[in-house]
């Protein structure tokens, strides 16, 4: 049995990106509660223990003020936008990392080599950990920013 597709979301996951001042948090913006993140992990465990390329979808909640004012880009009134959800794939390859600006849904395509410092991130979250970035902004791809 597939353990990503026995997979259950739980929690409040909020990604989005900034569609002015893009200088100061290129690319995208992830931050979640712990039950959240919690799920978040399992789900790349779920991943990584399959090792089959598969993919699973992700409801995202609109971010909150509170959650915005932790990056505070221009005083947390740079606009952004926020898919509805998002796709994470799992790819054979190993050093996949594609995540293009696109919305509803985004999609995030990792290879094996990006399942750990992914689930570092994530796991911060909850401790106050982020205000950093992982991944690759080449090809139409973006980097993703971790906030607690």
């Amino acid at each position: 049995m597939h353990r990503a597709h026995s997979w259950k979301q739980s929690g409040n996951i909020a990604l989005w990106y900034y569609t002015e001042n893009e200088r100061n948090y290129p690319g995208w913006n992830l931050t979640a509660d712990a039950a959240g993140c919690g799920s978040l992990i399992a789900l790349l465990d779920a991943l990584a223990a399959d090792g089959i390329p598969a993919s699973r979808a992700v409801e995202i909640t609109t971010p909150t003020k509170a959650q915005l004012g932790v990056p505070n880009n221009m005083a947390g009134l740079a606009t952004w936008r926020s898919p509805s959800k998002l796709r994470v794939a799992f790819s054979s390859n190993p050093t996949d990392w594609s995540f293009p600006p696109d919305l509803d849904p985004a999609v995030l395509t990792i290879g094996s080599e990006w399942l750990a410092p992914l689930r570092e991130g994530i796991s911060g979250i909850p401790h106050g950990r982020g205000d950093y970035s992982i991944g690759s902004s080449g090809k139409g791809s973006s980097r993703l920013w971790f906030w607690w």
